[in-house]
């Protein structure tokens, strides 16, 4: 008897502790397009952009806050690596509020630096997007931001400069040869 009444507490207990938690959680329904963004062949000392589109199928606004996330190893697709620095990925905003049933569109930008070590990489990133909620369950969706920079860093063609040593050598040589012709003539 002793027995039954101890199990029947801890049911209660336990009944009492995880109904609410799952009430707390904010029931928020939401999307976001693209679940996947690939970025190819991004020269190091490149940027690109892309848009993200949050969609609040609400009846009510929403404030929604975009973080940058780096998956576990176990989660990342084969073959790539950890993003190596969140400076790299730049958001319009970092939180939005979107309207009842209404969409807005955030912009990325991803920028890699212009250095040789960074060419030839395979990284994956993730930027979850959440309600912003005082609630102590909230659900959050991932976009899988799959990155691979180009093999090598391009040459840049620096037009000022190479025009500026075109025009000094036809000046120093227009220069050397009306000199040389002058002296010439005087002697």
């Amino acid at each position: 008897m002793a027995s039954r009444v101890k199990l029947a507490g801890l049911i209660a207990a336990l009944l009492f502790i995880l109904l609410p938690s799952f009430t707390l959680a904010q029931d928020v329904n939401f999307g976001v397009s693209p679940a996947e963004v690939h970025i190819d062949n991004l020269p190091p000392g490149e940027a690109t952009e892309f848009e993200l589109t949050i969609y609040n199928k609400e009846k009510l606004a929403h404030n929604f806050t975009i973080t940058s996330f780096q998956p576990p190893e176990e989660e990342r697709r084969e073959g790539r690596a950890e993003f190596p620095e969140d400076s790299w990925i730049s958001l319009s905003s970092q939180e939005i509020e979107v309207a009842a049933n209404a969409e807005a569109e955030i912009t990325a930008k991803v920028a890699i630096p212009r250095e040789q070590k960074w060419a030839g990489k395979d990284w994956e990133m993730w930027l979850g997007v959440a309600a912003a909620s005082s609630d102590l369950l909230a659900v959050k969706l991932y976009v899988r931001l799959l990155v691979s920079t180009s093999p090598a860093v391009e040459a840049r063609y620096n037009a000022p400069l190479v025009t500026g040593i075109i025009v000094g050598t036809a000046l120093l040589g227009c220069g050397g040869y009306y000199y040389f012709r002058r002296k010439a003539r005087h002697e």
